[in-house]
């Protein structure tokens, strides 16, 4: 497994070197739109996007002493995460699904840029060893065998890359994934509007936030779509 992966890495390297890192993105893009774009290959993907919006809602959860998370995730990309803790800590807990596909992609995304730019492993290493050490704690908390199964592809995934992948390998696959959560959260939160749209949504996030605070719930999906889209807005000003 080796020796075929480092042979990846250097065909890899001898296609890309010379490219932009741009250009190198646009690539990555590709992969991730065909990830996320036909509706039969995200009946089978969109659950990884599923499961860190679940994540989102047990992290924000465990900063506000939330215990006892639980974590479903069904075929259709409907989830549930039940924890138990005080009544005034929910309405944070229900906030942070929508935001966290896009936040986590985005930051994979920075991490494989920095290592594509610098030329530097620490950077990808870094990034996927924080993915692995997510992936085995999740494990924890996962129940059914959507769950499950998902979390241990994931797990035996970035430990594939972070234990025998080149350099080359780790930036596409990085890149690519990171793209791929990011658009997968920007779909989600699409699907969102427009199931409040056709007043379709009664026990969405949003909707939960609408009871729970003084905002509305079309208030919420703003916010959601402004989280969602800033790091695009933030790297066309870095870019100018």
């Amino acid at each position: 497994m080796t020796e075929g992966l480092e042979g990846l890495g250097v065909g890899l390297l001898d296609r890309l070197a010379g490219h932009e890192l741009w250009a190198i993105v646009a690539a990555a893009a590709v992969i991730a739109g065909v990830l996320v774009v036909p509706g039969g290959i995200w009946r089978v993907t969109g659950v990884w996007v599923t499961m860190v919006h679940e994540l989102g809602h047990a992290l924000a959860g465990a900063l506000r002493g939330r215990t006892g998370m639980r974590i479903r995730v069904n075929a259709d990309h409907s989830g549930l995460t039940t924890s138990t803790g005080r009544s005034d800590s929910v309405a944070w807990t229900s906030f942070w699904g929508y935001p966290a596909p896009p936040l986590v992609g985005a930051l994979m995304v920075c991490a494989a840029a920095a290592g594509w730019s610098t030329d530097s492993a620490v950077w990808t290493t870094t990034a996927v060893g924080v993915l692995l050490g997510v992936s085995v704690a999740a494990l924890l908390f996962m129940r059914g065998l959507i769950a499950v199964g998902s979390t241990l592809a994931g797990i035996a995934g970035t430990a594939v890359l972070l234990l025998w992948a080149p350099q080359p390998v780790t930036v596409l696959v990085l890149l690519a994934a990171g793209l791929f959560e990011w658009a997968g959260g920007v779909r989600a939160i699409a699907n969102l509007t427009r199931l409040h749209a056709r007043r379709r949504a009664r026990g969405s996030d949003a909707s939960v936030l609408g009871r729970l605070t003084v905002l509305p719930a079309f208030v919420w999906i703003a916010v959601f779509w402004l989280i969602a889209l800033a790091p695009v807005g933030l790297l066309v000003w870095a870019t100018r």
